[in-house]
């Protein structure tokens, strides 16, 4: 393990009302696992005391085949492998949601073109399930989790072949995690491709949307209970991808692969969210091949899961940034 150096480029001129020597910095950055090959996509939670850090490890980002890979950690230093996930010849873009009693691992995994998304569960972090289909197929259920009781997700559609026409992203919900349900279709017809939900305490939600290709690629829309209309306004923001949302302390935090100025490519950033508008935190020490971060709170700090290939190799690294104060 060691520990990366920290350089903050500038930020983004068109995002909201923070310049780069404003942002807050990591007060460390681990890598976490590096073998030469493609490391990438994480999923980070803590269940029973422990952290667990899922990620898929490959030949490249799109290589026929890859398998996900689980780590636990006591302190998020010292990691062990605890179990691999090898279901299909690429498995990939691994999801976490925990309860109590519970740590349940969602992979799409892809055959050739053909996609299914499986679940698995823990509740020891030993001992696994069988692997068992979920939801429908070519869906990619995407940042899965728990409102009032009931979880909720995402699910897009993988379709490469119409234009973007064939794609759509649905709202679900489950009673125990395992049998989803459509409750209605967020977006349609238009690169859908993964969405992250925020609750909001009055059971208002934003839907933050990746356009894969087209612009905006970043999209909002929100919805009121019972969720079957959704409204489209603008993000203020160019790009999402491979984000999550969560709440720490009382402060929204939404993490998302973002663009450079100029021609400087990819970073990871950490936004606030307040009022409706995404403000820039924290930028990570990334570049290239890069994002799909992941965040646990852990005391006056955040840990921060993501990939990265500014050092030459598609690493997974573990970030240390303070909250807001």
């Amino acid at each position: 393990m060691k520990t990366t150096h920290i350089i903050l480029a500038a930020a983004c001129c068109a995002l909201s009302s923070a310049a780069a020597e404003d942002l807050v910095k990591p007060l460390e950055v681990r890598q976490v696992f590096a073998n030469g090959k493609h490391n990438a996509f994480t999923a980070m939670r803590r269940f029973k005391g422990e952290l667990f850090l899922a990620f898929r490890a490959g030949d490249g980002h799109n290589s026929p085949t890859a398998d996900v890979l689980v780590l636990r950690s006591k302190d998020g230093k010292e990691w062990q492998q605890t179990f691999k996930f090898d279901v299909a010849k690429d498995d990939r873009d691994p999801q976490m949601v925990v309860t109590d009693q519970r740590l349940f691992l969602y992979c799409p995994s892809m055959n050739g073109k053909e996609l299914t998304t499986w679940l698995m569960y823990t509740d020891d972090g030993q001992k696994w399930s069988d692997a068992v289909k979920i939801y429908e197929p070519q869906f990619i259920l995407w940042k899965p989790c728990i409102h009032d009781g009931v979880f909720y997700s995402t699910a897009h559609k993988k379709d490469e072949t119409s234009g973007g026409k064939g794609r759509e992203v649905h709202f679900v919900k489950s009673a125990d995690g395992v049998k989803w349900e459509k409750i209605s279709t967020i977006r349609a017809g238009n690169w859908e491709s993964e969405t992250t939900l925020y609750f909001e305490p009055n059971h208002h939600v934003v839907a933050f949307l990746r356009q894969k290709y087209g612009s905006p690629q970043a999209q909002v829309l929100e919805s009121d209970p019972p969720y079957a209309e959704w409204k489209a306004r603008p993000a203020g923001v160019p790009h999402f991808s491979g984000h999550s949302v969560h709440v720490f302390k009382g402060v929204t935090y939404l993490l998302s692969r973002f663009t450079k100025p100029g021609k400087e490519g990819f970073g990871s950033m950490i936004y606030t969210f307040a009022d409706g508008k995404l403000t820039l935190y924290c930028e990570l020490p990334a570049g290239g091949d890069c994002a799909y971060l992941e965040a646990v709170e852990d005391g006056e700090n955040m840990l921060v899961s993501y990939y990265s290939t500014h050092e030459g190799t598609t690493n997974i690294y573990l970030a240390v940034v303070p909250l807001v104060r």
